[in-house]
């Protein structure tokens, strides 16, 4: 009777101790590291970051985030993807505790132009004759120059005349816009459209920006920082270039660059990237720069635009 006894307690121990075992606290991670906290990645390319939490039997959910989803994009499992040229910070995180990656995309060299005259929906602002041609009946609101209510405005001569001439961004010979910039100090210029009728139809892109993108055709020999900037009710800019464009001490961050090698190249950047970042369009907006740009100030930088519009793919 004594051994059943014993035996029943020894049980009723083992049962109480696996019990509070089963009933131990997780324990909370009060650290995480990424294992590279740079990466650099060619267009198209992935590779999947690992982060590790401390103590090394902590337990949490981490959550992945980009800051530029228009250049580098993270899944659940940390696998990033090169996106188009530019820079980007991956974040891994887990409660209040972070962990980031500076992703470097660089170009790899190739755009099928064709390709960007396949959308359902188009708002040019530089497009040559040839190629709107191809998407006359999906062109919903015109943004180029008429000289009646839409101009090419260069802000107190601050840019003169480039040289346009050869196959533009389509391969047409047609010329694009190229300028140069002076010795004022400082450039600008933008597209200015007046017509309200115009301006509104704007409105639709950022009620539902998924799937519309800017397009730019952009090519240089120099590796000058230039913004781009798209005013509506309320206005976006960003630089294009390897770093922050400095506006009199305020710096402008980067959202893509490209090859700096004379030739023609693509930026894509969506629209629900800018619509994060500040842009919303509305009707009765009035008198805009849809697309305006700043090269700096130093004499001689030249920027060749071709083919920025805005359509849905």
């Amino acid at each position: 009777m004594k051994t059943r006894n014993f035996l029943f307690l020894l049980m009723s121990v083992a049962i109480l101790f696996t019990a509070c075992k089963s009933n131990d606290p997780e324990v909370k991670p009060t650290g995480i590291t990424l294992n590279k906290t740079t990466l650099t990645l060619v267009q198209k390319k992935t590779e999947t970051l690992i982060a590790t939490l401390t103590p090394t039997d902590a337990t949490g959910t981490i959550t992945w985030t980009s800051s530029n989803t228009a250049v580098a994009t993270v899944d659940n499992n940390g696998l990033v993807t090169a996106v188009a040229a530019g820079t980007a910070t991956v974040t891994a995180s887990v409660n209040s505790l972070t962990a980031t990656c500076e992703v470097t995309v660089e170009s790899d060299g190739s755009y099928d132009p064709a390709a960007s005259l396949t959308g359902s929906a188009y708002y040019p602002i530089i497009l040559d004759a040839a190629s709107s041609a191809k998407v006359q009946s999906k062109i919903v609101a015109d943004l180029r120059p008429d000289e009646a209510t839409k101009f090419l405005y260069v802000w107190e001569n601050t840019y003169t005349a480039g040289t346009a001439t050869g196959p533009n961004f389509y391969g047409e010979v047609e010329g694009w816009v190229s300028l140069v910039v002076g010795s004022v100090g400082w450039s600008g210029a933008g597209f200015n459209v007046q017509d309200a009728t115009t301006i509104d139809k704007l409105a639709d892109i950022t009620a539902n920006p998924t799937g519309y993108y800017l397009h730019i055709g952009i090519k240089s020999k120099d590796n000058a920082v230039h913004v781009i900037g798209l005013d509506g009710q309320s206005n976006v800019k960003f630089a294009l270039g390897a770093t922050a464009f400095n506006d009199n001490g305020t710096l402008i961050e980067p959202l893509a660059d490209f090859k700096r090698d004379g030739e023609w190249h693509e930026i894509e950047i969506p629209m629900t990237t800018l619509k994060t970042n500040g842009l919303l369009y509305a009707s009765g907006m009035g008198t805009k720069n849809v697309f305006w740009f700043l090269s700096g100030g130093v004499a001689g930088t030249t920027l060749d635009l071709d083919a920025v519009f805005i359509y849905k793919k």
